[in-house]
This record gives C-alpha cells, sequence and structure tokens, in this order.
C-alpha cells in the first residue's frame, strides 16, 4: 500500500500562532488515504479513542492544528486526525497569500501513520459468475461463484477484481458490508459441509449419516455448526429470519408444502445457489441435489429462512 508520505503542504494561512493555531476562517480537506481508513480520534495522539474511520475521499472541516494533527469535524463529530493524510482543498489553499503564512504544518513534528487497510468484500449478483485466470474474457475459466456469494477483493485491474483463485468481472457484483461477509462464509462452510452427505440414504425420522429424514438433514448440518433448529419442515418455519425466494444465499433454509395437507409445510432442503438446493429427498434417492426452479418445487415454495 502506498501511502502518501505527507499529502499535506499546508502554509496554514491565516492561523494564529499559539499552543493550539486556529485558523481565522473555516478550511475544508480531503481524507487521502490510498483506499484505506483513516481513523478519527478523541485526542491528538495515536493511543487515543477511535471515533470514527474516514473511507479514502472524505470531505472534512479543519477546525485547528496541533502538531502534526488537525481538529476537524465530520458527520456532526469532532475528533483529530493525523495531518499527513488531509490534503487541503485546493479553491481554499488557493485563497492564502504567502503573506499570511506563519506555521507550515509540514514543519511541526509528525503523527505517526494512522491508516489501516480494511478488507473489501463484493456480493454476486449475477451468477453463475466465472471466475477467470486472467482480468479478461480471453482468460480460461477457473471456476464459478453462485449468486449471492461474497468474496474478498485482492486488487483490482481496470473492470476486473482479483479474489482468490483468479479474476471475476466488476459489472457482476456489488460491494457488501464486511459483517455481510463475515455470515457468508460461516454459511459458505455450511453449504461445504451439508455437500459431503450427498448420496446419502433416506430414513423417515432419520437424523444422522445412518440416514436422514428432511428436517433431520438439516438440523444435522446445523447443529454441526452450533445452531439448533426445530426438528420437523413445519416448524422450522419458525427458525431464523424469513426470506423470499429472489432474496435466497447459500445456506438459506428452503422450506415447500405439498398435497392438501393441514401442516405449515412437508418438506425443506438447504440452499446451496444458483437456484439450487441439498436435501433428503425419498428413500429411492436419499440426499441430491435438486433445481428449485423444477415446477414441484417452484409451486410448492412456502417460504426461505436465513439462520445465520
Amino acid at each position: 500500500m502506498n501511502f502518501k508520505g505527507t499529502a499535506v503542504r499546508l502554509t496554514a494561512a491565516a492561523l494564529l500562532v499559539s499552543s493550539m493555531i486556529v485558523p481565522t476562517f473555516a478550511l475544508t480537506g480531503t481524507v487521502t488515504t490510498d483506499n484505506s481508513v483513516l481513523r478519527m480520534r478523541e485526542e491528538a495522539n495515536t493511543g487515543s479513542t477511535v471515533l470514527k474511520k474516514l473511507a479514502d475521499g472524505t470531505q472534512v472541516e479543519i477546525l485547528d492544528t496541533l502538531e502534526g494533527w488537525y481538529h476537524i469535524s465530520c458527520s456532526g463529530l469532532t475528533g483529530y486526525v493525523s495531518g499527513d493524510y488531509i490534503t487541503l482543498n485546493s479553491s481554499e489553499e488557493e485563497s492564502v497569500s504567502p503573506e499570511e503564512a506563519v506555521v507550515p504544518l509540514s514543519e511541526t513534528p509528525a503523527a505517526t501513520s494512522d491508516t489501516e487497510t480494511e478488507p473489501v468484500y463484493v456480493r454476486v449478483v449475477n451468477g453463475p459468475l466465472n471466475i477467470r485466470t486472467g482480468p479478461g474474457t480471453d482468460y480460461d475459466k477457473a471456476s464459478q461463484l453462485a449468486t449471492g456469494r461474497i468474496v474478498e477483493v485482492l486488487s483490482q485491474e481496470e473492470d476486473w477484481y482479483q479474489i482468490e483463485g483468479g479474476y471475476i468481472c466488476a459489472d457482476y457484483v456489488a460491494q457488501a458490508d464486511p459483517s455481510e461477509a463475515a455470515a457468508s462464509g460461516k454459511a459458505q462452510e455450511i453449504v461445504d459441509y451439508a455437500l459431503q452427505f450427498v448420496g446419502y440414504p433416506y430414513v423417515y425420522g432419520g437424523s444422522s449419516p445412518k440416514g436422514f429424514d428432511c428436517s433431520g438433514f438439516t438440523s444435522y448440518v446445523y447443529k454441526y455448526f452450533g445452531y439448533s433448529l426445530n426438528r420437523s419442515a413445519s416448524n422450522q418455519l419458525d427458525n431464523g429470519t424469513p426470506v423470499s425466494m429472489s432474496e435466497l444465499q447459500p445456506g438459506d433454509l428452503v422450506i415447500f408444502k405439498k398435497g392438501t395437507t393441514s401442516k405449515r409445510a412437508t418438506h425443506v432442503g438447504l440452499y446451496i445457489g444458483n437456484n439450487q438446493f441439498v436435501h433428503a429427498s425419498t428413500s429411492k434417492v436419499g440426499v441430491i441435489i435438486s433445481k428449485l426452479s423444477d415446477s414441484y418445487y417452484t409451486k410448492g415454495f412456502v417460504g426461505g429462512r436465513r439462520i445465520i
């Protein structure tokens, strides 16, 4: 990460010399951190409490300066940031005459680097999305990502993101929050664990690898990760939070009702992405992967549930 050593070359125009140098007019600046984040602290030292993390490009109002730090206002908060990562907005810099300069910030003791790199995550919004061996469609396909899959961006090359395993086109993804990424990573672990049971037998009332029924299968998988689900398909409608078919992400429960039964649901599976789900189906086929788009399941769908 190439930080801009001292991005600020302020002449601190119209600043009064005192223990705290105060501007005689409002100044604004721009956070300049090369896509890292700048910590806004309660006091002018790196041991002070972090009030907010400011993204590259954030606009701030400069209230005063102190030994390499700026006292700023941003989004209703006031605090201190390292002057190394604030660039004075040019229109204001030009409005200051050299004669008014008193103490150049660049000559004050420099604050210790106070930026950090935060991971950038993206979510696939139009999948399956090809992962390629290089940044372009001329490169070979290495793998695919399902709709809803969240991955960390390692670098960007024009309209392509480098991720673990290759490159993906930026046109088919949207930025995701880190908290979503954590949940997505756990959900993918659950999906991967569930898929290892494809081909295992179906046993009515079963909830172990010796034999699963539908809700026994989903309960068993989630129990391995410390989540407790209700034991029947109907009662699993009460687990987690509801999601529609269009909102499904890997790891969500998909629940169905067939026939004229008075039960709220008769079958449940685990969504794995790409419009597919894994489930303990019947005694003839055992645990299998099916397409959610098959009319049998589309018509019988009564809801999805997000557990994580």
